[in-house]
């Protein structure tokens, strides 16, 4: 059943066994283990069933950090992030699990191997049936060719020191995974209810028992009563329902070094992965860039190559583990590096402001990608833009508090954003980048590079919309917020799922992540009710 909470009468009261704030990734990965074994679930939704461009955000925040760079950052709409998805599945490393000397605040309470299997759920989820293959067509997939050979040849010739990169495959959909549609099914037939146009305000708990939601919708305010609750808010709004659900036991709590009580890593280490292109390659030949169709039968599901150094070259240099992409360039020219990053939120015309119709009739580079994208063009040409997706530091500065100044119309604090990066973040970025172009001078199938200065990097880099980290997982209440079963330390009945969870963001989409770690949850918790 599909519910608008503005219809909802005033101090009304719902029931669940289980309550699920939000309908993103995480609500919907963790929601779908439940609903398999009938359990109920109510949802709470504080967006439209259906987003429009004259709709007044549900949700405030007060950004007083590194503006984001990017028309839309998280989905307030039924479905949440899920509805402006593009599709980008690939699991985190094993590094990314691992405690790194050199990355303060690294290493999560679970390993890669614990998370297989999930990864394998969240594929069937994602994508349906999945075969891992190879790529092998576009230039940056005959790097990665050359990379395969390269590794051959090690294992009858000394290591050279150039061998530093690894290809790493990531695959798509053309038509990504809408949660809307899935939820649409579920309260059809009867299977969950989902309110939504109600913002979730405070969690009443007591004695370490959540007990209550407080949700509020067109000024008037109704509960929701459940044996459960799992939070999946996201990065921003998890910490600011939890700060103000914690707010009177946080007064007059200092924060101790040596041992800080359980909420101070709440809304702290807000990471993400600053994207953008940087720098060119050349091409001996030219090349079209058409993508590879991983499964005749499903012409719709794709794959392409990233890169990234190898473990070893990451531990000996003390380099976090960034990616690299090499996308189809129309000119030995940069990329309008801001312009392009505008319109990586777009979802459609909804999301299109005047700033964007500017860059379109000022920047033809943008025109040809968003046609080379919806046209399936197959032009040739030898130049390779580098687009990086970067692994962020963890930060506890960069972080999600409670304004001071603002408030909603209950009365509540709002999210105050403070999106930060550290000088360590850019001079390990610029390691990294020089690194990367000493060892793209050694490939055979490149001609040339240009290497572009890392002021332009700084100043023009954008969030991927993969906000992350303000309630890590952590093995104790000292160094995290949830445990490794994703259960909030302090609380019996109370989970966390979504990307706010990760310690550390690694540098792939976070999706299928955050997918795999729904399911787990999901199967945790039914096993808690058998």
């Amino acid at each position: 059943m599909l519910i608008d909470g503005k219809q909802l009468e005033r101090d009304a009261v719902l029931r669940a066994e289980i309550c699920i704030v939000g309908t993103g990734m995480g609500a919907l990965s963790v929601a779908s283990a439940l609903i398999a074994e009938r359990r109920s679930v109510l949802f709470i939704e504080t967006g439209p069933l259906e987003q429009t461009r004259r709709a007044h955000a549900a949700l405030q925040i007060e950004n007083v950090g590194r503006p984001f760079g990017i028309s839309t950052s998280r989905g307030l709409e039924v479905g949440g992030g899920t509805a402006f998805w593009h599709g980008v599945c690939a699991p985190l490393d094993e590094e990314d699990f691992q405690a790194r000397p050199w990355i303060a605040h690294s290493g999560w309470p679970i390993g890669r191997s614990e998370l297989d299997p999930w990864y394998a759920t969240a594929e069937e989820f994602l994508c349906g049936r999945l075969d891992r293959m190879a790529c092998n067509t576009d230039q940056g997939a005959r790097l990665a060719g050359h990379l395969d050979r390269r590794k051959m040849d090690r294992q009858t010739a000394d290591r050279r020191t150039t061998d530093v990169l690894d290809a790493k495959t990531y695959c798509y959909r053309s038509s990504p995974f809408r949660g809307k549609e899935l939820l649409r099914e579920w309260c059809t037939h009867g299977r969950a209810r989902c309110v939504y146009n109600s913002t979730a305000l405070r969690l009443l708990h007591q004695h370490g028992k959540a007990h209550t939601l407080v949700v509020g919708s067109a000024g008037h305010q109704f509960s929701v009563i459940a044996n459960k609750f799992v939070i999946a808010a996201g990065a921003l709004e998890t910490p600011r329902l939890l700060l103000n659900s914690l707010l009177d036991s946080l007064q007059g709590t200092p924060a101790r070094a040596a041992s800080p009580p359980a909420s101070w890593w709440l809304g702290r280490n807000l990471i993400d992965h600053p994207v953008g292109y940087l720098s060119q390659i050349r091409f001996h030949l030219p090349s079209t860039d058409d993508g590879a169709a991983l499964d005749r039968r499903d012409p719709v599901l794709r794959v392409f190559p990233g890169f990234v150094l190898t473990p070893g070259i990451q531990h000996q240099h003390q380099l976090p583990n960034h990616t690299m992409f090499v996308r189809q360039g129309i000119s030995s020219r940069p990329v309008p590096n801001r312009a392009v990053m505008s319109f990586l939120g777009v979802r459609g015309t909804r999301d299109i402001r005047l700033t964007h119709l500017t860059s379109l009739t000022r920047h033809p580079y943008i025109l040809w990608r968003i046609a080379h994208q919806k046209l399936s063009l197959r032009p040739r040409s030898r130049y390779g833009d580098l687009f990086f997706m970067t692994e962020q530091l963890p930060n506890p500065d960069s972080r999600v508090s409670l304004s001071e100044r603002q408030r909603d119309r209950f009365g509540l604090p709002i999210a105050r954003v403070d999106w930060r990066l550290s000088e360590q973040d850019i001079s390990m970025f610029a390691d990294y980048h020089q690194l990367l172009m000493a060892n793209l001078r050694e490939h055979e199938e490149v001609r040339g590079l240009r290497a572009d200065s890392m002021a332009r990097w700084e100043d023009s880099l954008a969030s991927g919309a993969h906000h992350l980290g303000t309630a890590r997982m952590a093995a104790s209440a000292r160094d995290g917020v949830v445990d490794a079963d994703l259960k909030i330390f302090g609380f019996e009945n109370a989970w966390i799922s979504d990307g706010s969870v990760f310690p550390t963001g690694g540098s792939v989409n976070p999706s299928l992540t955050i997918c795999a770690l729904g399911h787990r949850l999901g199967h945790h918790l039914n096993r808690l009710s058998a």
